[in-house]
């Protein structure tokens, strides 16, 4: 049976036709393989979980996560598939959508409820608590942060945690359909719902760049001694929901700790995500780390112009990756195709993680109004950069 369950696993994501599988699975499984895929199969993703055994250490944390913001958070079953649905929709993740459309129709949402997640918070019919909650996941996809409206509205319903979830659910799926989209993941035979044809694209948000609050919307918790991250005002402030900041912050760890890139390569990406995010907070934490690993005022300069200042081909990809990625929610082709010529499986989604998870990371920190912390005053953006409302 075990057998069966994992040739049931791989094989699909082996036999991707309609894109070229951009990561192939490694031929035959080892016991951990075998542990994961069967942890992981009554998430019905078995083409995902496929295509990510190649990289069996980062597919257990990144499974578990998504379990827990579909699953497992504090908010209603209801509200986690409408942000869940809302951003596979802005993604354009077919995939995303497929699974997410099963858990929403668990919760009692119709075919006529999925049209109108499509249509967006403005469609007729939302009550104004869940308008608003559809419109964070607008706000979050273009701006990497919920405004000042929206976050009353929430706050006045939803607890600490619940906010710090409502947020999660929107910034994990928008992790995850990049990770998807990239990898060219199919759905599988039977998952029966697809993105709703017929609908334009339209975002109920704009993109304002206004970040920076003289105290923060979640007040960070006292610094433990010997905490996580030395007492940063990021981990004190998210430490103060432990279940969601103990499966995400697994993720990030995966990401600071020993995986597959350079130092240097890490630190273009997470620098490059946070100025696309307007995230001066994960800009000058990482600005911090790429000075340690070597930047110079040339690559400063070309982390905040991007990709089209002229610089090393292999790295000018790696910004463009970023830059596919906050765009259009997946590495285009012609970026994949010259990456890979470079780097194997494993290091491509770690580039594709990194941004990602950063992004994701991003949209907490500004939507938290997470401070600066005090080691972070040299390392700052340009004047230009810094917006306040």
């Amino acid at each position: 049976m075990k057998r069966f369950l994992i040739a049931a696993l791989i094989l699909p994501a082996a036999l991707s036709a309609q894109n070229a599988p951009q990561v192939t699975p490694l031929p035959g499984v080892t016991p951990v393989e075998e542990t994961i895929a069967t942890e992981f199969a009554a998430n019905g993703m078995a083409n995902a979980v496929g295509k990510l055994l190649v990289y069996p250490s980062l597919a257990r944390r990144i499974f578990t996560h998504d379990r827990y913001i579909t699953t497992e958070s504090t908010l209603p079953p209801r509200h986690r598939a409408l942000l869940g649905l809302r951003t596979a929709w802005l993604t354009r993740s077919n995939y995303l959508w497929a699974h997410r459309a099963i858990l929403a129709r668990k919760a009692g949402l119709t075919d006529a409820d999925l049209r109108r997640i499509a249509q967006g918070p403005d469609a007729p019919g939302w009550d104004p608590f869940e308008a608003t909650l559809l419109r964070s996941a607008d706000e979050l996809h273009v701006d990497s942060f919920i405004a000042d409206a929206t976050w009353k509205t929430l706050s006045a319903r939803y607890d600490l945690p619940q906010m710090i979830d409502a947020i999660d659910t929107s910034a994990g799926t928008t992790m995850y359909a990049g990770l998807f989209n990239s990898l060219g993941v199919e759905i599988e035979p039977g998952v029966i719902d697809r993105l709703p044809s017929g609908i334009p694209v339209t975002v109920a948000a704009k993109r304002t760049n206004l970040r920076v609050y003289p105290t923060p919307r979640i007040p960070p918790a006292e610094a433990p001694p010997g905490g996580r991250g030395g007492g940063a005002n990021v981990f004190r402030t998210f430490n103060r929901h432990p279940p969601a900041d103990r499966v995400r912050g697994a993720i990030n760890t995966h990401i600071t700790g020993k995986y597959t890139l350079t130092p240097r390569w890490r630190e273009l990406l997470l620098t490059r995500i946070g100025v696309l995010c307007r995230s001066e907070y994960e800009y000058a934490a990482h600005l911090r780390l790429g000075r340690q690993a070597g930047f110079t005022d040339a690559d400063v300069e070309r982390v905040i112009n991007g990709p089209k200042t002229p610089g090393d081909p292999f790295e000018t990809a790696l910004l463009q990756a970023a830059d596919d990625l906050f765009e259009n929610d997946v590495v285009s082709p012609a970026t994949w195709a010259t990456l890979s010529k470079s780097l194997n499986a494993q290091q491509m989604i770690d580039v594709v993680i990194s941004v990602g998870g950063y992004r994701s990371g991003s949209m907490l920190i500004n939507s938290a109004g997470v401070q600066l912390d005090a080691n972070m005053a040299d390392f700052r953006f340009p004047p230009e950069l810094r917006a306040t409302p």
